[in-house]
């Protein structure tokens, strides 16, 4: 076929484990991910702070106009404390709109990142990870699981975090316009505490079966899809329907728990600042009557307390969002501590040559502990041999294809190129000298030139077309619409089965290797 070519051959998950993380563990890995977008976050951290600090001057002011303006009957400092008023607010609402801004750069920037280390950590994993987990488990996670963190950067961490300093700074205020009354305001924090660690225990417990649920919706339907030619062909739509809707089914009860616990919380926050709301209302109303306050410190402090409460309240909010994303980030984690089952070593070799000499000796495999699929096999391809592989159908023709280009390690045993053990080789350089047509031909959704190129990328079209050609290809892709630039379809799916056989048979010749599988 016009090309160098040393051996020849032809051959024909459980569920993901449950980790629990602690909470300061995933706090500090999730902290070293938003680090990297400390500029913008510090940037919104500090618009937040000053809006804050600008927030607190309306109750002073309104103390000085009840106890002060009004009974002196000065128009001309009421006019100026409208006009402060008015400026004030104008620059709260910039300094909201860059924290906004701000905070939605940083977001972007953290699921890109987020997204594209994640990417990356799983293209390195071997093929035994991609058993375990399904396609719509593994989607999930890089989409719905990433987005669910930006939501959370999104939904307030940054504002949460200023505004628990802004309670600190409130309290005092309120100390110093009255101690007593600050006391009784703060009788309703313990309650206030303890009811948030109790629903955040149970908020992370729920968000992450809620988030292990729509895993299992994608699954369902990534398979669905993929399988949709054979659910047609045996009539089987209405199963794969009731199918489906089991599992929307459990996400809708998952989702539906954790709602639960949400209606519990904002009502039962509002309910203790109530509570501590009508307490001051009783209690600063008595202190007027017995002229030991004016009517203007009790406003003030009214508003205080207001001021006070809301960020209470936004923590809950703000709550329900951090606990989801560490759900999520919990998840997200375990895939980047996943460990490769095919690990180099650190001074691997780059095979810079290859004859295509292959050898296995005494070579013993598993899928399972305790079930052998392969027991002492040994076998020799010399450069220029064709050697086919027979025998009944699971006797480890296509075990023994996938531990030539190490897509596992064998149990026992070794397996040599030209001598050199390929376990002590990098992977990489491993496979540039070996060219595969799997038994299920694969093609992406690209054009029918860009399927063969992803042989070699740097091939000319004149090297495309002649490896199509020794293929036996190019005539019928004369044929298609458009040639060489047309689509192959989601996995091939716009051409025959044995017209993406000889695409991907065009891709291995392009890519002229010295070990070809098949």
């Amino acid at each position: 076929m016009g090309m160098r070519m040393g051996a020849m051959w032809q051959s024909g998950g459980p569920e993901p484990a449950r980790v629990t993380t602690p909470v300061f563990v995933l706090l500090r890995r999730m902290g070293e991910l938003i680090a990297g977008q400390r500029q913008f976050l510090l940037l919104s951290m500090g618009c937040v702070t000053v809006a804050s600090g600008l927030q607190m001057v309306p109750p002073l002011l309104t103390k000085h106009v009840v106890d002060t303006v009004i009974k002196s009957g000065d128009q001309g400092s009421l006019l100026w404390i409208g006009l402060g008023l008015a400026f004030m607010y104008g620059v709260r609402y910039i300094l909201t709109y860059i924290n906004r801004y701000a905070l939605a750069l940083s977001a972007q920037h953290l699921v890109y990142r987020l997204a594209k280390d994640l990417y990356e950590r799983l293209l390195g994993l071997s093929l035994d990870f991609y058993e375990r987990m399904g396609a719509g488990e593994i989607i999930s996670r890089v989409t719905n699981d990433v987005n669910v963190v930006q939501q959370s950067l999104n939904g307030g961490v940054i504002n949460a975090t200023v505004g628990l300093v802004s309670c600190f700074t409130y309290a005092i205020i309120l100390l110093i316009l009255s101690w007593d009354m600050a006391l009784v305001v703060f009788t309703t924090l313990p309650l206030l505490i303890v009811f948030s660690i109790v629903s955040s225990t149970l908020l992370r417990t729920r968000y992450k079966r809620v988030q292990e649920k729509i895993a299992g919706v994608n699954a369902v339907l990534s398979e669905n899809i993929t399988g949709v030619r054979v659910s047609k062909a045996f009539g089987r739509e209405s199963q794969q329907l009731d199918q489906f809707q089991e599992k929307n089914r459990d996400n809708l009860q998952a989702t539906l728990r954790t709602a639960v616990v949400q209606a519990m919380a904002t009502p039962m926050i509002q309910l203790l600042t109530n509570v501590g709301t009508c307490m001051i209302m009783v209690y600063g109303a008595y202190r007027i009557f017995e002229q030991e306050m004016t009517v203007g410190t009790v406003v003030a402090f009214l508003s205080y307390l207001n001021a006070f409460y809301g960020p209470v309240n936004d923590l809950i909010t703000v709550n329900n969002a951090l606990q989801q994303a560490m759900a999520a980030a919990e998840r997200i984690f375990q895939f980047m501590d996943e460990q490769n089952e095919i690990e180099e070593e650190t001074d691997a070799l780059d095979m810079k040559r290859v004859e295509g000499h292959v050898r296995l000796d005494d070579v013993s495999f598993s899928y399972q502990r305790g079930t052998p699929v392969l027991k002492h096999v040994s076998l020799e391809a010399k450069p220029g041999e064709m050697v086919a592989l027979v025998g009944h159908t699971g006797s480890g023709k296509t075990t023994i294809m996938n531990l030539v280009p190490r897509f596992y390690d064998p149990d026992s045993g070794s397996i040599s190129v030209d001598g050199i053990d390929i376990r002590l080789v990098t992977v990489e350089s491993l496979r540039r000298h070996m060219a595969i047509v799997l038994q299920e031909t694969f093609l992406f959704n690209m054009t029918i030139a860009e399927n063969i190129r992803f042989g070699r990328l740097e091939a000319t079209d004149e090297e495309v077309v002649d490896a199509a050609k020794q293929a036996y290809a190019h005539e019928f892709i004369l044929q298609l619409p458009g040639g060489y630039s047309a689509q192959a379809g989601e996995a091939g799916s716009r051409i025959s089965r044995g017209q993406r056989q000889r695409i991907a048979l065009a891709r291995a010749i392009l890519r002229d290797p010295r070990i070809l599988i098949l």
